[in-house]
């Protein structure tokens, strides 16, 4: 009802416009005026109808996908935004635990560097303690082999002296003060 309103508002129009032309030939009799108005008014009806109709759904249709992409346009900035926020938070955290990672390792290894070096000094006094051991035993045993040898050499020229020097009657004095000190034992066993 609308729609034949505004087309009879046109041809109102148009009959005026025509009027204002030409206003005196008569065809079928019907003044040519009021032919050029509905005349007019079909073509728009027609060019509405055909042309408009389908131009302005194209239109509408044009409008509704320009709008649907905006929006997508916006959710899409939305989220893009906020992957941004969420890509540049994890970038900070992975560049604290980085960080975190760094100086850890170096206390790490300097604690590992001390650690080291304490061992090696433990080691090192270990090493010296046996070494020192090591000295003081084979200064033991080179003094006992010192002896032996000492006490053996000393024995050796002590019966050679006592051999060259001692006399049958030293001998024979010798001899008896052994069987004496023998008898002794004999007496208690």
């Amino acid at each position: 009802m609308k729609s034949l309103g505004a087309w009879v508002v046109v041809f109102v129009v148009l009959l005026g416009m025509a009027y204002g032309v030409d206003h005196g030939e008569v065809k079928l009799g019907i003044p040519v005026f009021v032919w050029l108005a509905l005349n007019l008014t079909v073509f728009l009806f027609l060019l509405a109808r055909f042309i408009g109709r389908p131009l302005a759904a194209f239109l509408e249709a044009r409008k509704d996908g320009i709008a649907g992409d905006l929006k997508q346009a916006k959710e899409r900035l939305v989220e893009a935004e906020t992957l941004k926020a969420e890509v540049l938070d994890r970038l900070s955290k992975v560049e604290a635990e980085v960080s975190e990672i760094h100086q850890r390792s170096e206390t790490l290894g300097q604690e590992e560097a001390e650690r080291i070096a304490i061992e090696g000094q433990k080691e090192a006094e270990r090493l010296l303690q046996r070494v020192s051991e090591e000295i003081s035993q084979r200064e033991t045993e080179t003094r006992e082999v010192l002896a032996k040898e000492t006490a053996e050499l000393t024995a050796g020229l002590a019966r050679d002296l006592l051999q060259k020097s001692m006399t049958d009657a030293d001998r024979k004095r010798v001899m008896d003060r052994s069987v004496e000190a023998l008898r002794p034992v004999d007496r208690e066993g």
